[in-house]
């Protein structure tokens, strides 16, 4: 009788360490893939940073109305978004961008605002922030620029 209690003791003993593994996998795998998602953000939220001043000096050059050289600074912003590798396709749609300063001898000076969306299930269950979105906004110089129109707003 002794020797059947220990037996069936011993034969516990690998079905609770069975069971404590596929508990603990359950338990443990939401906090992986939370880990990986998160560490998934922080990267494009380094490389998001990049994109600051977003628009290549000579790209934009010339003479335009207000609405084109918004249109032609976002076009501008989007391609260097896309060649970052973020894994997003953005489109100049995508991409805020606001006329601020003119000067006929300095040149434009824009405000540009992003937002990229991250990719992946699992950024909307995390509490990241901006949604979860990479978010960044500033200010650039155009120095080869001049305007039809005496100003934009």
């Amino acid at each position: 009788m002794a020797r059947r209690c220990a037996r069936r003791r011993r034969e516990q003993r690998g079905a609770v360490a069975v069971e404590a593994g596929l508990v603990s996998a359950v338990l443990l795998l939401p906090l992986l893939l939370g880990t990986l998602q998160l560490g998934q953000y922080l990267w494009g939220a380094q490389r998001i940073d990049a994109v600051t001043p977003g628009v290549p000096v000579g790209l934009v050059v010339g003479v335009f109305t207000c609405d084109a050289l918004e249109a032609e600074v976002a076009a501008a912003v989007a391609a260097t978004v896309v060649d970052l590798g973020l894994g997003v396709d953005l489109d100049a749609d995508d991409v805020e961008v606001q006329v601020v300063d003119v000067d006929p001898v300095v040149g434009a000076t824009v405000q540009v605002h992003l937002e990229v969306p991250t990719t992946g299930g699992l950024a909307s269950l995390l509490p990241l922030p901006g949604g979860g979105a990479l978010v960044t906004d500033f200010s650039q110089r155009l120095d080869d620029v001049t305007l039809s129109e005496g100003s934009c707003g």
